[in-house]
């Protein structure tokens, strides 16, 4: 029996739990982002020529819709002409109806009496497609369309011949929301027009411009990841451009003359993108092999505002075997 003298048994003490040590994985340091690519700016552009040389500078704009172009800015063709003294300005996106163009219309755009206008309507839906070739340069024809029943009626196609080439400036079809149009557009529509430029070719070079709606490579885009499935940059479409063009020996002027410059054409109008200079590389000069040489120019026109797209230039001389 214990007294109170016993010495009391000392109380175990607990057992510590054992500590558990865990090593985190070092996590590999992030590769540094590659260096945006270098912007194309107006500087670059070439010197002017001399007033007396031989040489054509053609303009290209999408105006997405000339007479709400001509509502916001009344002057903004003529302005543009002042500006640029183009010999000869092509137009997409028009949305007119061939009632509107007549001499009322003529005298809206400010033009004087040396400007000669082609039109080409759509047919098909009202205020929608349509081109346009405005030129000071008196063509030996002019062709609207491209012959094709099933393509034509949207006025998507209008080529004018001169001396020592043809231009023809179009606006192809976009392949729509949800990729509706994707299957007319690489599998029907883009073969016709490939076809088109190519017989065309066999007579005289050509120069093609206008809104192709496809950026063609990653620098094309401002955000190339996340715009995999969005018309004008999915992998159909820029397999057809590739072989229906840059493989059939056109001259992509601009990434020609500017291979690693960023040089966008197309700006949506949500979220300021054409502040932030978000945009795409919609719009286009190709040129054939034979006629690249005497291509003096190209440039594209960031400040000219009142459309989505901005205009683009092209500068070729005349006298053979000038070009750079």
């Amino acid at each position: 029996m214990a007294t109170s003298d016993t010495p009391k048994r000392p109380e175990p003490e607990p057992e510590e739990a054992p500590v558990r040590t865990t090593t985190k994985k070092a996590r590999k340091p992030r590769s540094p982002s590659p260096p945006p690519p270098p912007l194309y700016d107006v500087s670059m552009r070439a010197p002017a020529l001399p007033s007396t040389a031989a040489a054509a500078t053609i303009l290209c704009w999408n105006v997405a819709g000339l007479r709400g172009l001509l509502k916001k800015d009344p002057t903004a063709i003529a302005s543009l002409i002042a500006r640029e003294q183009p010999h000869v300005l092509c137009l997409q996106e028009i949305k007119l109806q061939t009632s509107h163009c007549d001499e009322e219309l003529h005298d809206l755009l400010a033009l004087g009496p040396e400007w000669q206008i082609t039109w080409n309507c759509s047919t098909a839906k009202k205020g929608y497609s349509g081109t346009a070739i405005l030129t000071r340069i008196p063509p030996l024809s002019t062709v609207c369309g491209m012959g094709s029943p099933g393509h034509d009626e949207e006025g998507r196609v209008l080529a004018a011949e001169f001396d020592t080439f043809y231009l023809v400036t179009v606006y192809v079809p976009n392949s729509g929301e949800g990729l509706k149009r994707l299957e007319y557009r690489v599998g029907s529509w883009d073969e016709a027009f490939s076809s088109f430029i190519k017989k065309l070719e066999a007579r005289k070079p050509v120069v093609v411009c206008g809104d192709l709606n496809c950026a063609r490579q990653s620098i094309d885009i401002h955000s190339p990841k996340t715009n995999l499935r969005s018309a004008g940059f999915t992998q159909e479409e820029r397999d057809s451009f590739q072989q229906r063009y840059m493989d059939a020996g056109w001259v992509d002027a601009f990434r020609t003359r500017y291979p690693e410059h960023t040089g966008y054409t197309y700006w949506s109008y949500r979220f300021n993108l054409r502040a932030r200079n978000k945009g795409w590389r919609l719009d286009y000069f190709l040129v054939s092999g034979s006629l690249w040489p005497s291509v003096y120019d190209v440039f594209h026109l960031h400040d000219v505002m009142g459309s989505d797209h901005c205009p683009l230039g092209l500068t070729v001389r005349l006298d053979e075997g000038k070009g750079e």
